[in-house]
């Protein structure tokens, strides 16, 4: 059974039962998670996938490998600062200078190696 409540229009938090087959009896477990949705607005200059997830909505979100961020097949641990560090050909997850979460592959087009366009859903799971 789901039970969910929409906030924003955006966040939406769910709680999901899960039953213990291999007990052989029926016990409820419930889990939360929590997650953003949104979708790739632009591509930047340097082919960076800018979505409509702006940082202020992340900003009570944890930035550490316990959150996922998942587009157009793919998917991402953590979401870094601007100024990240992290090296060549790493994929990440940032807080864009344009003010939004950014998505990128270091020193490389993101949207022209992997053929990424703006209108692809983007989910923030943590």
């Amino acid at each position: 059974m789901r039970s969910s409540l929409v906030l924003d229009g955006r966040i939406e938090l769910a709680k999901t039962k899960k039953s213990n087959s291999a007990a052989g009896a029926s016990a409820d477990t419930a889990t939360m998670e929590n997650y953003l949705d949104g979708t790739v607005a632009s591509i930047s200059q340097s082919g960076s996938l800018v979505t409509d997830i702006g940082n202020d909505q992340v900003a009570d979100v944890p930035h550490d490998e316990s959150v996922s961020i998942k587009f157009g097949g793919h998917e991402t641990l953590g979401i870094y600062p601007t100024e990240h560090g992290q090296p060549d050909a790493t994929l990440v997850a940032s807080l864009g200078a344009s003010g939004f979460v950014e998505i990128e592959i270091v020193g490389v087009s993101i949207s022209d190696m992997l053929g990424l366009k703006p209108g692809i859903a983007v989910k923030i799971a943590w």
